[in-house]
């Protein structure tokens, strides 16, 4: 008898405005969604801690959604680090994903920025789950290894590693996302899901591949349409595009992750070489 998957269904981008807001709200009271992901920096995050306090259904199910590609940063360093900000303070780096190395200074700036960010969260009553990023700038080695770090100062053992399903993962740069997520697993002591993806990455998979026994995340960003039906980004019916992957007999959150220990150490080399050689050669797909 094949084992089961458990699946996370993850709603990302909670807190980026009042009317995502409410998307990602009416995902958990139809039992779309069992996870979501809150954006601290964006002009809809009091309107979702307020949610959360008022709802029980998003208690206990919110992540962290780190961002340094949206909105304006809540630190100085960063905001001189001119990768990172304009002059104003606003993040620049959606059209510039690819971040070989950083300098010191560069990465004592971002980690402050990450620490800002989630402790702006925990000051509001929220517990973390988990911990990602906004435009998944966490597949950027430097990055995640700084992720990582933040997760063990606070406690947050689980984070999102780099997409993994679907027909992307043919050839190099699916053997690149798989030793990506191992390393990352392995040398930093962090936990995360087996694979994630979109729900479509999963169920493009002929019959015969699809995984057995693995925990699966499933990202979506739900939206409310003209009409007031939940869609996802691109349109497409919430509700039938995950009606395939849910059933709630192994569904579960964020927390129901199991903890793998790893050697919570880095390798100098893989930092400063090996990663960025494959990031400059093209490897890396997002």
């Amino acid at each position: 008898m094949r084992t089961a998957n458990k699946i996370i269904i993850n709603a990302d981008d909670f807190g980026y405005s009042e009317v995502i807001n409410s998307a990602v709200l009416r995902s958990f009271q139809r039992f779309l969604v069992t996870s979501t992901s809150l954006l601290v920096n964006m002009p809809g995050f009091d309107h979702a801690v307020g949610l959360v306090q008022e709802h029980s259904c998003l208690s206990g199910v919110a992540g962290v959604r780190l961002n340094f590609s949206e909105g304006y940063s809540l630190t100085a360093a960063v905001r001189d680090c001119p990768r990172f900000c304009d002059g104003s303070g606003r993040f620049v780096l959606e059209g510039e994903r690819r971040l070989l190395l950083l300098s010191r200074r560069e990465e004592r700036a971002v980690f402050e920025e990450m620490k800002a960010q989630l402790e702006k969260a925990l000051m509001a009553g929220i517990r973390p789950t988990h911990l990602d990023m906004h435009h998944s700038l966490h597949v950027q080695w430097p990055v995640a290894c700084l992720m990582a770090k933040l997760g063990r100062e606070y406690g947050i053992p689980r984070m999102r590693f780099f997409s993994n399903l679907g027909p992307h993962m043919h050839g190099v740069r699916g053997i690149y996302r798989q030793w990506f997520n191992r390393l990352i697993r392995h040398f930093t002591g962090v936990s995360g899901p087996d694979l994630s993806g979109d729900a479509d990455d999963l169920l493009q998979l002929p019959a015969k591949r699809r995984p057995m026994g693995k925990h699966i995340e499933i990202s979506i960003s739900p939206r409310i349409d003209e009409y007031g039906d939940l869609i996802d980004r691109s349109g497409k019916g919430l509700q039938w595009k995950l009606r395939p992957v849910i059933d709630h007999r192994h569904t579960m959150s964020y927390m129901g992750l199991p903890l793998r220990a790893g050697r919570r150490r880095l390798v100098h080399g893989m930092n400063k070489w090996i990663f960025p050689l494959w990031h400059s050669r093209g490897v890396i797909d997002h």
